[in-house]
């Protein structure tokens, strides 16, 4: 072999350790603390059926993942900066959908509701909410419901709470007539009231999906996130972690 030859066979033999382990550094992503699909353990870890659906997808691409729980006015700023490569998030979230693509295949749907005291007139529609004071939850999305709040006339006015706990003392104590919240992570507060506390209306399902960072290198991913999400769904494992307990 010639000399230079081996030089350059020496240095790709050299280039290889470097590859391999690139290809397989982590994937970093952040998700919301949502009760009961995630949730911090007494470790500070995420736990829940969301974090073991993701461990499911990662397991079927063979690609190690790194999943850390985060405040959701934090999250978009991690993707923007290439700091994270994925979150969860509700469906068709204008300001997220800037710095992130959207995945086509709904992970979970979660239901939104209006919560109000005994006595105040039910919401039945987004619309309703025009003129009214609504408590919502800090740098949460609900989807186009957003959109829809902000062209409201007259405006709705929007209060925000940094918990789901916050906002519903808050509604209680008459800070606003309405608390726009998801259902799943208001059960377990609600349980500690007395019966008749606060009446729910249903708002919509909002499906949950995966969203990917546009400055991350390998694009594919999400293609290839989507087939393993149909795949789970197809053999009904994704179905049977997401389901709560009826009781």
């Amino acid at each position: 072999m010639a000399p230079f030859q081996g030089r350059i066979c020496c240095l790709l033999l050299a280039l290889l350790p470097c590859l391999a382990q690139a290809q397989e550094a982590p994937v970093d992503i952040v998700i919301a603390n949502v009760p009961p699909y995630i949730q911090v353990d007494q470790n500070g870890l995420p736990t829940g059926p969301v974090v073991d659906l993701v461990a499911r997808l990662f397991a079927d691409l063979q690609q190690p993942y790194r999943i850390r729980d985060m405040p959701p006015n934090r999250i978009g700023l991690r993707l923007s900066r290439g700091q994270a490569a994925l979150t969860i998030a509700s469906g068709g979230n204008p300001g997220l959908s800037r710095l992130a693509r959207q995945g086509n295949e709904a992970l979970v749907s979660m239901d939104l509701n209006v919560y109000r005291k005994p006595g105040t007139p039910a919401i039945n529609s987004v619309e309703d909410f025009a003129g009214k004071r609504v408590i919502v939850i800090t740098a949460y999305s609900y989807g186009n419901v957003d959109a829809k709040l902000a062209q409201n006339q007259p405006p709705t006015l929007k209060i925000y709470a940094n918990s789901h706990e916050a906002a519903l003392q808050m509604l209680l104590h008459g800070r606003a007539e309405y608390l726009l919240d998801y259902a799943e992570p208001l059960l377990g507060h609600l349980k500690t009231l007395p019966s008749g506390s606060v009446a729910a209306d249903s708002i919509r399902s909002i499906p949950m999906y995966w969203y990917l960072s546009r400055q991350y290198p390998h694009p594919e991913l999400l293609d290839q996130l989507d087939q393993a999400v149909r795949t789970q769904r197809a053999t009904g494992e994704l179905q049977r972690l997401m389901a709560l307990p009826t009781d």
